[in-house]
């Protein structure tokens, strides 16, 4: 996709993933910070996840088109300006795919563990004494797998949100540098 309505997609394109990605990051970290809200937002964050990474895909591919365009009309010297926005969006766009991958996990892995409990009753340990069978009840924080494995999925959002949020901030400022630098070198609009 090159153009909407005539215009250069890109610029239109990345406000997607500069608006939804960190929204979902600040989904994720409320929803660390507060457990009760997991059940009740998870579904937006998840959402907010997956519209942002398509547009990060989506913004990429038009980036390159008008990458190209700028060289054809500019000249080699103009790939060079570029160059560093393009890399970043590119890492941008890797992240927030990586990013939804993993509020996917934040998001389904509680889900299932709370439908199993539901369908299979509590996750809790069993075992017999003689002839009679009966189940543990006690929590065991050595040996509860379901508590860690939530934890590092936690851990992993929180991570995943950090890193997104900085690739989207660090390429959106290059490309606005490459975008504006000329025009405040000439103006002294920078201050």
């Amino acid at each position: 996709m090159d153009k909407i309505f005539g215009l250069p997609a890109h610029p239109l394109l990345v406000h997607i993933p500069v608006v939804l990605l960190p929204l979902a990051a600040i989904g994720v970290v409320a929803m660390a910070i507060r457990p009760a809200w997991h059940a009740r937002y998870r579904w937006i964050v998840l959402g907010l996840g997956a519209v942002g990474a398509i547009g990060a895909v989506l913004a990429a591919s038009a980036g390159e088109e008008l990458e190209r365009r700028i060289v054809a009309v500019e000249g080699p010297d103009a790939a060079a300006t570029w160059a560093r926005h393009a890399e970043l969006g590119d890492t941008a766009r890797t992240t927030a795919l990586i990013f939804f991958v993993i509020i996917a996990a934040y998001v389904f892995v509680p889900w299932w563990l709370e439908r199993r409990k539901s369908t299979h009753g509590p996750l809790t340990g069993t075992g017999t004494v003689g002839a009679a069978a009966y189940v543990d009840d006690r929590p065991r924080p050595d040996r509860n797998p379901v508590r860690a494995l939530r934890i590092a999925v936690t851990v992993l959002a929180l991570l995943g949100a950090a890193a997104t949020v900085r690739s989207v901030v660090l390429a959106g400022h290059t490309g606005s540098q490459s975008v504006w630098q000329d025009y405040v070198k000439k103006t002294g609009a920078g201050g």
